[in-house]
C-alpha cells in the first residue's frame, strides 16, 4: 500500500451498502481499501483492482494482521447480522465489539458506524431528525442501538473519532428485498400486483446517495463529526405513489404494465429521514429521486435478462 493513500476498512463488505461503497472507492486513487467479509477470500480470487484487498472477516482476531490493517485507518462498519437467530445476533454483536476495541487498541483514526432509521418509530408524523425520540420496535432496532451505545462507551475519552449514521431504507439495483424492486420484478414478469392502500409512507434512499453521504464524512475534519447523523432525503412515499411512479416509468419506456389490485388497508406514519445536520457539516444533498432509482433498477433488470 502507498503511504499517501487513505486507509479504509469496510466490514460487511459483501452486503448491499458495502458493495456500493467499494464500487465507488476503487475508482478513487487516493483510497486503499481492506474489505472484510465472510466471503472475503473467495472474492479476492477474482479481484482486479490494485487499491483493495479482500480478507476474511475474522482477520480481526489475528493480532499482528489486525494491527497492520487498522492502525491509522478509518473503519466503516457495515457489518450486522440482519437475518439471524438470537445466537447469530449475539455472535454478530460480539464481533462488532471486538472490532471497535481493536480500533481503540491499534489507533485507528476514526469509525463510521452504519446504523438505521429503524431506531425511530414507524408511526412518526415527520421525517426523523437526530432529536426524534427513539422507539425500538424490533430486535433489529435494538441491535442497531446497542452497537451505537457500545461505540460510544469504547470511544469516549479517547482520541478516536466516531459517528453513527442512521441511514434510511436503501434501494437500488440488485436489492430485491425492497418492495420497490419486488414491484418492478412483478411488472417485468407481467404479474398482477396486489397492494393494501394506507397512509403509511416509506422513506427510501438511493444507495448512490447513501454512498455520497458517507464519503462526505470521510472528506471533512473528523473532529467536527457529531455522535449521530441521519442520512436520508426527507421524503416518504405511500404504496400508491410508489406504484404510480413505477407505472409511469414503464409507460415512458413503452413497456406494458400488469393489473394493479388495490385493497383497503391500515397504517399511517412515515419512515422518512432528514439530512439537515449532515448538510450543515458536509454540504451533503441527496440528488436521486424515486423515479431515477426506478429507472436504474429497471435498467439493471433488463441487462440481467440479456
Amino acid at each position: 500500500m502507498k503511504y499517501d493513500k487513505k486507509k479504509i476498512i469496510i466490514t460487511g463488505s459483501s452486503g448491499f451498502l458495502g458493495r456500493n461503497l467499494i464500487n465507488y472507492l476503487t475508482n478513487r486513487d487516493e483510497y486503499y481499501i481492506y474489505a472484510l467479509s465472510s466471503k472475503g477470500k473467495k472474492i479476492e480470487e477474482s479481484n482486479k483492482f490494485n487499491n483493495i484487498l479482500y480478507l476474511d472477516k475474522n482477520v480481526i482476531y489475528e493480532e499482528e494482521k489486525c494491527k497492520n490493517i487498522i492502525n491509522n485507518g478509518i473503519i466503516i462498519n457495515c457489518a450486522f447480522p440482519r437475518n439471524s437467530s438470537g445466537r447469530e445476533m449475539a455472535d454478530g454483536l460480539d464481533y462488532i465489539q471486538h472490532l471497535f476495541l481493536c480500533a481503540k487498541k491499534y489507533l485507528a483514526k476514526g469509525i463510521i458506524n452504519i446504523s438505521s432509521q429503524s431506531v425511530y418509530s414507524t408511526k412518526r408524523k415527520k421525517a426523523a431528525t437526530e432529536d426524534t425520540e427513539l422507539c425500538l420496535e424490533t430486535s433489529y432496532a435494538v441491535g442497531k442501538y446497542a452497537i451505537e451505545l457500545m461505540l460510544k462507551s469504547i470511544c469516549d475519552n479517547t482520541n478516536l473519532f466516531f459517528t453513527n449514521v442512521r441511514i434510511a431504507s436503501l434501494i437500488g439495483p440488485n436489492f430485491d428485498q425492497r418492495i420497490v424492486n419486488r414491484f418492478i420484478k412483478q411488472a417485468i414478469n407481467m404479474e398482477s400486483i396486489t397492494v393494501c392502500k394506507s397512509k403509511q409512507e416509506f422513506g427510501f434512499l438511493d444507495v448512490e446517495d447513501a454512498v455520497k453521504g458517507i464519503i462526505n464524512l470521510l472528506e471533512i475534519d473528523f473532529s467536527v463529526w457529531k455522535e449521530v447523523y441521519n442520512l436520508g432525503n426527507a421524503r416518504g412515499y405511500t404504496i400508491e405513489e410508489i406504484l404510480t411512479c413505477i407505472k409511469a416509468v414503464f409507460e415512458s419506456l413503452k413497456r406494458p404494465f400488469p393489473k394493479i389490485i388495490i385493497q383497503e388497508g391500515k397504517g399511517e406514519g412515515t419512515t422518512a429521514v432528514e439530512f439537515q445536520l449532515l448538510y450543515n457539516d458536509t454540504g451533503y444533498i441527496p440528488s436521486i429521486d424515486l423515479e431515477k432509482s426506478v429507472r436504474k433498477i429497471i435498467k439493471a433488470s433488463r441487462n440481467s435478462e440479456n
